[in-house]
């Protein structure tokens, strides 16, 4: 099979790859899961057979068109590989995703989870053309919860999505996303609380006032293994409070020690891409606490801290996406720690 042509782009720190796909291959890798189903992972709203088939008549019509775009998150952590092996040369490669998940006996159809866009793919099962050159956005190895902002984003900002599904996707408790379920606590205490160094300052929706989304803390402790770091000091009593007073005493002494840059919005520290560096910092320090016996507290990160110059972010304003991610936390980790 040849490889398809892409565009590669980046939006907000994310790589997004844009190509035209065949219908029938795309389905062949394609999986969904309403949330209707699947109380535990599910994210789409129930498929509606009549839609799908509204949809398949229209398709099946003279001079039709599907100029939308439809969405998906590629898992290729999934099948072991890579963006790298998969995207290059402008191309994508989707033999190599077919034939290493025959290898590991995964399933082909649980590769790529149409995020929007499941009733236009799922008419092709009832259309008489069955090859169709759709138009796809693919991100690659999103978090649920990256998923779970992305699909509400889509459909608050275009058609309306059931309330009650918005609340219950990010309301999260115990039995949904419960990977997520103490972060989010503790990501909903850091926005509320007064004396918090974020109080106010999380989009909880990942959209309105602030200058992190929940999404973005979530997915960095996550990616970062934060909680996995913590665990393995065999400090397991009350995870939820010991990963609040980490945040909580860090950011209050990164905020106490580079105040201004904290307090505005154009300052790298108070985007994504520092916010992150900075989450995966908070690994280092554990273990070198640790290490040296010394108190994860106010008076030791503070001069520890005293190290980096406030001239340090300004050097480091122009870099974002993952490379700017570990070009920062590679700095301050040779700065802080020699």
């Amino acid at each position: 099979m040849k490889n398809i042509p892409i565009i590669e782009l980046s939006q907000n720190e994310k790589t997004i790859y844009v190509f035209g796909i065949d219908s029938s291959l795309l389905k062949k890798i394609a999986y969904y899961n309403p949330r209707e189903f699947d109380r535990e992972e599910g994210i789409q709203r129930n498929f509606k057979p009549v839609r799908s088939k509204a949809i398949a008549e229209y398709i099946d019509s003279d001079d039709s068109i599907m100029a939308n775009n439809i969405i998906i998150n590629l898992e290729l952590r999934k099948i072991n590989l890579t963006c790298a092996e998969v995207f290059n040369n402008n191309e994508f490669n989707i033999d190599k995703i077919i034939s290493k998940a025959k290898e590991l006996n995964y399933p082909v159809n649980k590769i790529a989870f149409v995020i929007d866009g499941q009733h236009r793919l799922r008419a092709f099962d009832y259309t008489k053309i069955k090859n169709f050159n759709l138009i796809v956005t693919a991100l690659v190895d999103l978090t649920l919860a990256e998923v779970a902002e992305l699909f509400v984003k889509i459909n608050y900002y275009q058609v309306p999505v059931n309330k009650s599904i918005v609340f219950d996707l990010l309301g999260i408790n115990p039995k949904i996303f419960p990977e997520y379920f103490i972060l989010h606590r503790i990501i909903n205490r850091l926005n509320e609380e007064l004396e918090s160094p974020f109080f106010n300052q999380i989009k909880m929706l990942g959209m309105g006032n602030g200058f992190v989304s929940q999404a973005t803390l979530i997915s960095a402790i996550d990616k970062y293994k934060l909680q996995i770091t913590i665990k393995n000091t065999k400090i397991t009593t009350d995870e939820e409070n010991i990963i609040y007073n980490i945040l909580w005493i860090y950011f209050n002494t990164i905020k106490q020690q580079f105040l201004d840059l904290w307090n505005s919005n154009t300052s790298i520290i108070t985007k994504s891409v520092g916010i992150r560096a900075l989450i995966w910092l908070i690994n280092d320090y554990i273990i070198e606490y640790q290490r040296k016996n010394k108190e994860f507290n106010l008076k030791n990160l503070t001069a520890d801290f005293n190290k980096v110059n406030a001239d340090f972010w300004d050097s480091v304003s122009n870099y974002g996406g993952e490379k700017g991610v570990r070009i920062i936390y590679d700095n301050l980790k040779k700065i802080i720690f020699n």
